[in-house]
């Protein structure tokens, strides 16, 4: 159950556009088109019954076990439980195969969730009071952490200063461009202390805790995307003790 202090109270996305990347311009420009609101969520909640797996139930949908796994918060498929209710975004109903069949191609297939640690550090030392996925019947795409208000914010990896300003419900808001076509979003802050266009290196303080815009609480909302995809940031950071 997350802490009912340092949330955000905003589920809202982020869209860009791009220019100049088709053409190759070396530095492209992303023009923010602000926050638009989200819709409802489309999708159903699925209750492991017995003989289930995580694997069997994504193939009984036609799902993606990656992103079942990353919306559902699961790392380890074995942790599962009967009982357990486990969002299957973008389904109305599970496909044809049975359980049985569903269960003897998994047996044949190596599938595995994956984790990408290595290429980002967490912005603020904090307690993470709301996670990635559907939260109050929409998506929370990325990851609140509260910390007291002035804490450093630290870029998570070296990158690009996209965007930096006030961005309504998200209050004050960095945006910075890495590689791999990967972006990370820092909302919330008090100060910022970078500006657009500016080079910054892993580890660098970007901005301060704070709680602008809708917040109900000192804290830091922090996404990882994939270029438009908003990813699970858990699944991206170290591990902490």
């Amino acid at each position: 159950m997350s802490a009912p202090w340092g949330r955000c109270s905003v589920s809202i996305p982020l869209l860009f556009t791009v220019a100049c990347i088709a053409t190759g311009c070396s530095s492209p420009v992303y023009r923010l088109l602000g926050p638009v609101p989200d819709a409802e969520v489309e999708g159903i909640y699925h209750e492991v019954r017995q003989g289930e797996t995580l694997i069997s139930i994504c193939r009984g949908y036609g799902a993606d076990l990656q992103e079942v796994a990353e919306i559902n918060g699961i790392e380890d498929p074995s942790s599962i439980r009967v009982g357990d209710r486990v969002f299957i975004p973008d389904a109305a109903a599970p496909r044809s195969p049975t359980h049985s069949e569903a269960h003897a191609q998994e047996t044949r297939d190596e599938v595995f969730i994956q984790r990408f640690p290595g290429e980002f550090i967490w912005p603020v030392d904090g307690v993470v009071t709301s996670r990635f996925g559907i939260r109050w019947g929409k998506r929370h795409d990325g990851i609140d952490i509260a910390a007291p208000e002035g804490t450093p914010v630290l870029a998570a990896a070296a990158g690009t200063v996209l965007f930096a300003g006030s961005e309504g419900g998200y209050g004050k808001l960095i945006i910075l461009q890495h590689e791999k076509n990967m972006i990370t979003i820092y909302a919330h802050n008090r100060e910022l202390v970078v500006r657009e266009s500016e080079t910054v290196r892993q580890g660098q303080k970007i901005a301060e805790v704070g709680q602008t815009g809708r917040a109900t609480g000192p804290h830091v909302h922090f996404e990882i995307r994939e270029g438009r995809t908003p990813r699970n940031p858990l699944f991206f950071l170290p591990k902490k003790d």
